[in-house]
């Protein structure tokens, strides 16, 4: 797995430092799902530090923060009512393929946003509890608003922006409603299906579709095969390694660390290696605050697999040619 682009240690040096602060303060008060759920909303926010948003530096960071805090509610409160989830999911996932045509940095906002919101749906609960994961969510992300502009402070030569891709072509009007309504139907059918199936973490089938479908076939092909291996060697990786330290937190908080910040170095070198650094970090923060290494696990490579499915199978089924600079590797962000 040869890597292609450029090794960012300056970016892991920037975000990786929040996540073992969120988790260790919630182990020590006492709520280790919390801190989890904070460090996990942090590893998220932490991908923004390297964007800039409509001009302002931490604009990017800031506008996810606010959104996923929000959508976490809108999430715990609302996905006990399987239609309404539903509905949301497809209508978030339409406005989301939507920015992906028009604004790199929008969509990824966007992004952050329909992710925390396909989360939230699959943990309903009481008003109070959606307050209290919104909560934790704001946190997560203030707090890693707050270390990466500190550290930017401190050491200005990590704090630059990443080199931006290339403006996408303005699209078409049949491009822009086609893509909307297949990320529509792709979430959808991956979140259904994933349900059917009693998938602990359905989250990961609606999200998978949603990151592999490109308006270009081929792009979604390349995208599904790449993130499909990435998973796999990802969740073998974390689950080696948990089962090797014998499941000690510190051990793995300190796996967390390392696959974080691999994550944010390789953002912008290759996907598989990407995607597989973002597994392993989701499989060990979760386990962190479930204890749960090898159902996460599996169930991310069941949900992978079915995610993947859908979406190729719904790019094969209406398929269209991008009028996007697909030559231009999109920076993903947390997933």
């Amino acid at each position: 797995m040869k890597i292609s682009g450029p090794f960012y240690w300056r970016e892991a040096s920037l975000c990786v430092p929040a996540l073992p602060i969120l988790f260790i303060a919630g182990f020590a008060a006492g709520v280790p799902i919390l801190g989890a759920v904070a460090a996990g909303a942090a590893y998220a926010v932490g991908f923004g530090a390297a964007r800039g948003l409509l001009g302002r530096r931490w604009g990017a960071m800031i506008a996810a923060t606010v959104g996923m805090s929000v959508a976490t509610f809108v999430g715990s409160v609302s996905g006990g009512v399987v239609p309404v989830q539903i509905v949301l999911a497809g209508a978030a996932a339409a406005g989301c393929a939507a920015l992906a045509l028009y604004n790199e940095d929008l969509w990824w906002v966007s992004l952050q946003v329909v992710i925390a919101l396909l989360v939230a749906s699959t943990y309903p609960g009481s008003f109070a509890a959606g307050v209290h994961r919104a909560a934790a969510v704001l946190v997560g992300g203030t707090t890693q608003t707050l270390v990466a502009v500190l550290l930017a402070r401190i050491f200005p030569a990590i704090g630059g922006v990443l080199p931006a891709s290339p403006p996408p072509t303005e699209p078409t009007r049949r491009l822009l409603f086609s893509h909307m309504a297949r990320a529509a139907i792709c979430v959808v059918a991956a979140l259904i299906i994933a349900r059917a199936a009693g998938l602990a973490n359905s989250y990961w089938a609606p999200m998978t579709a949603l990151l592999i479908l490109k308006p270009g076939l081929h792009e979604t092909r390349t995208r599904g095969l790449s993130r499909l291996g990435g998973t796999v060697l990802g969740c073998l990786i974390a689950t080696a390694y948990a089962a090797i330290v014998d499941f000690s937190p510190p051990l793995v908080l300190a796996g967390v660390a390392l696959a974080a910040g691999l994550s944010y170095a390789t953002q912008k070198a290759h996907y598989a290696v990407l995607t597989c650094a973002i597994t392993a970090t989701v499989v060990l923060l979760v386990s962190l605050g479930t204890s749960a290494v090898l159902a996460n696990a599996q169930h991310r490579l069941i949900a992978t697999a079915i995610g993947g499915i859908v979406a190729l199978v719904v790019a094969q089924i209406a398929p269209h040619r991008a009028a996007l600079n697909s030559g231009a590797a999109d920076r993903v962000g947390a997933g």
